[in-house]
């Protein structure tokens, strides 16, 4: 019993041996548990370790929220423009107009919309954008509303076409 003792000691003392660490002629770094001239000891930090989660903590993190249909955003929308119909004659010297927005169901708070005439931007969630004939060319034009999510991707694209209708001053040639 004693010589098992005795072993299991010096089979301790062997398993703590110490780290050295030197350099050799190469400037290559040498570990090693034998220490020679130019060899500095090597100290050991403590092994960092994180406890284990409960696995009440553990379910609870984990368990889905119960009102999900709340919280969820919508991935389409209804878009209706008021104000302007799409194919709509308008006469150039007609006053500005607001073409009014709205979206079924109501826009998120984590969508955007951007509102452009003819590619041009016109505003960031502009619900009514002014419109003034009197500024735009004669022939058609492109009012393009866009819904777009925080990654800037397009999520719902409409669009309403019209015509601005310049008269002629001049007559006909007889």
């Amino acid at each position: 019993m004693r010589l098992v003792l005795l072993v299991t000691c010096l089979m301790a003392s062997m398993a703590q041996a110490e780290i050295y660490k030197s350099y050799d002629k190469n400037g290559n770094v040498i570990f090693s548990d034998v220490p020679n001239d130019s060899a500095e000891k090597v100290e050991e930090k403590p092994i960092a370790t994180v406890p284990a989660l409960s696995p009440k903590i553990i379910e609870e993190k984990t368990k889905p929220i119960k009102d999900a249909k709340s919280t969820a955003v919508p991935n389409s929308y209804k878009i209706t423009v008021s104000g302007l119909a799409d194919q709509a004659t308008i006469r150039k010297e007609a006053e500005t107009f607001n073409a009014g927005i709205q979206f079924e169901p109501p826009l998120s708070k984590e969508h955007h919309i951007t509102v452009s005439l003819d590619g041009k931007f016109l505003g960031k969630d502009a619900f009514s954008p002014s419109i003034e004939p009197s500024k735009l060319d004669r022939g058609q034009h492109r009012l393009e509303i866009k819904v777009l999510d925080k990654k800037q991707k397009i999520i719902q694209t409409e669009s309403v076409d019209f015509f601005i209708q310049q008269p002629t001053v001049n007559k006909p040639k007889k």
